[in-house]
C-alpha cells in the first residue's frame, strides 16, 4: 500500500488543483482517475478543514493535500487547471486570482451522469456534456496545455512592452532589450553558424561525446542542464517558462510565439538584475502554421529544432530530444522524474510537427538519440542525409 505524502508538500510538477475535495462516488472516482494518469502531472486536493486533510490524504496517497489558509497560492501549488467541488473561504481567492489569468476553472455535477461546469471563460472550450470519470479526467488534463496569462498588472506592463518593441520607440530600448525579428538578423547575431547543436534536456544530453564534436552555436532549452555542469555555455536558451526566461540572464534567448513573448517581457522586465534582454519570436523567423494554436502544442525542444533549420545550416547535431522514449528516464540522472509527456504536450503532436520540419532540411544530421533517429528515418523522401555518431 503506498503510505500517503506528507501535507502541505510542493507538488513536482504542474497540477490539477481540486478545491475543497470531497468523498462523494463521482468526485471520488474523477480524483482518482486523476491520480492514476500515465502523464506527467500532480493532483492536488485542498482540503476543506485541517480534519478533512488527514482523511483525504489517507484515501489519496498519490495526490499532494493541503490544508487551507490564507497563505496558500495558485504559484506554490502549480496550478494549471483547478476543479471546485465546494465554495471555502480561503480557496475562493485562489480562484478569483486564477481566473484573473485566465485559467481554466471547473466546477463539478455529481448528479449522474457526472459533468464539468466552465467557472472561467477558458474553461468553456470543448467542454463536453457529460462523462464518466474518466472521459472528465482526460479533458481536465488537456486543459492544462492552455497558456495562462499574468494578471492585470503585470499583464498590462508586458502588453505595454510588447508594444513599444513593436513601436517607433523601439531603437530607444536597444540598450536594454533588443529583438531579433527575421532569420538574417539571427544568423548574424550567431555569425552565420554551419553546424548548429541541438540539445534537449533528456540523457542523451549528458552524453560525453558531444563535448567532442565541432560545432559553431549551441541550443538548448529551458534552464533544469545548468546544474549539471556539461555543455553549459549555449549560444542560445529557448525558453518556455518564465523561471527559464529569468535563468537564461544574458542569453540570445527564443521563444516560440507572440504570447510568449509578452510571458518574456513580463517576466523580465520587473525582474532587470538577470540582465540586457536579447531574444528572437521563432514564429516570425520559422514556418509554424498552426502547430501553437490551441493543444496539445509542439515542445520547447521541437520548436528550438525548428528555428536551428529555419538558419539553413549545413549540419544539425541533435541531441536530448529522447521524445520521453529513452529507458535512462526523463532527464539525465534523474530518476524520480515521470518519463513522460507534461500535459500541456504529446508524442505524437511532436513527432508530426519535426517531421515536419526536418522535411524541409537539406543538409547532414547526425544523432545520439535512438527515438530521434528514428523520428528522422520515418521522414518520406528526406532531402537530408543521416550521418553516424562516433562510436561511444
Amino acid at each position: 500500500m503506498t503510505a500517503a505524502r506528507p501535507l502541505n508538500t510542493k507538488p513536482p510538477e504542474d497540477a490539477v488543483v481540486v478545491i475543497s475535495a470531497s468523498e462523494t462516488p463521482g468526485s471520488t472516482a474523477l480524483i482518482n482517475a486523476l491520480c492514476n494518469s500515465p502523464r506527467r502531472l500532480s493532483v492536488v486536493l485542498v482540503a476543506a478543514t485541517p480534519e478533512n486533510a488527514i482523511t483525504l490524504a489517507g484515501q489519496f496517497p498519490l495526490a499532494y493535500v493541503h490544508q487551507p489558509g490564507p497563505g496558500l497560492l495558485a504559484a506554490r501549488l502549480r496550478a494549471r487547471v483547478i476543479l471546485r467541488l465546494d465554495p471555502v473561504a480561503n480557496p475562493q481567492q485562489i480562484i478569483t486570482r486564477a481566473i484573473r489569468r485566465g485559467m481554466p476553472v471547473f466546477g463539478l455535477d455529481t448528479t449522474k451522469p457526472l459533468s464539468l461546469k466552465a467557472l472561467s471563460p477558458s474553461a468553456a472550450e470543448g467542454l463536453p456534456e457529460t462523462g464518466d470519470a474518466q472521459a472528465l479526467a482526460d479533458h481536465l488534463i488537456t486543459a492544462m496545455g492552455f497558456e495562462r496569462g499574468d494578471g492585470p498588472v503585470q499583464g498590462g506592463i508586458a502588453r505595454w512592452a510588447q508594444r513599444l518593441m513593436h513601436g517607433r520607440t523601439r531603437p530607444l530600448l536597444a540598450p536594454l532589450i533588443r529583438r531579433l525579428d527575421s532569420p538574417k538578423a539571427l544568423a548574424a547575431r550567431l555569425n552565420t553558424p554551419q553546424t548548429i547543436m541541438c540539445l534537449g534536456n533528456g540523457p542523451t544530453s549528458a552524453d560525453p561525446r558531444l563535448e567532442s564534436l565541432a560545432h559553431d552555436a549551441l541550443f538548448r532549452v529551458n534552464h533544469q542542464w545548468m546544474q549539471g555542469g556539461y555543455m553549459t555555455k549555449p549560444d542560445m536558451i529557448f525558453a518556455g517558462v518564465k523561471r527559464s526566461m529569468r535563468a537564461a540572464g544574458s542569453a540570445l534567448i527564443g521563444v516560440a510565439s507572440a504570447r510568449k513573448e509578452e510571458a518574456l517581457l513580463g517576466a523580465r522586465i520587473l525582474t532587470p538584475w538577470h540582465g540586457r534582454l536579447r531574444y528572437v519570436v521563432v514564429e516570425e523567423i520559422a514556418d509554424l502554421g498552426d502547430a501553437l494554436r490551441g493543444h496539445p502544442r509542439p515542445t520547447t525542444g521541437a520548436v528550438m529544432l525548428a528555428a536551428a533549420i529555419a538558419l539553413t545550416p549545413k549540419r544539425l547535431i541533435i541531441a536530448g530530444m529522447d521524445m520521453f522514449a529513452d529507458k535512462a528516464g526523463a532527464y539525465p540522472g534523474r530518476h524520480d522524474a515521470v518519463n513522460a509527456y507534461s500535459a500541456a504536450h504529446d508524442r505524437q503532436t511532436d513527432a508530426n510537427f519535426i517531421r515536419n520540419h526536418l522535411a524541409r532540411y537539406e543538409g547532414e544530421i547526425m544523432t545520439l538519440s535512438p527515438a530521434f533517429s528514428r523520428l528522422a528515418h520515418s521522414v518520406a523522401d528526406p532531402r537530408f542525409t543521416l550521418a553516424k555518431p562516433p562510436q561511444a
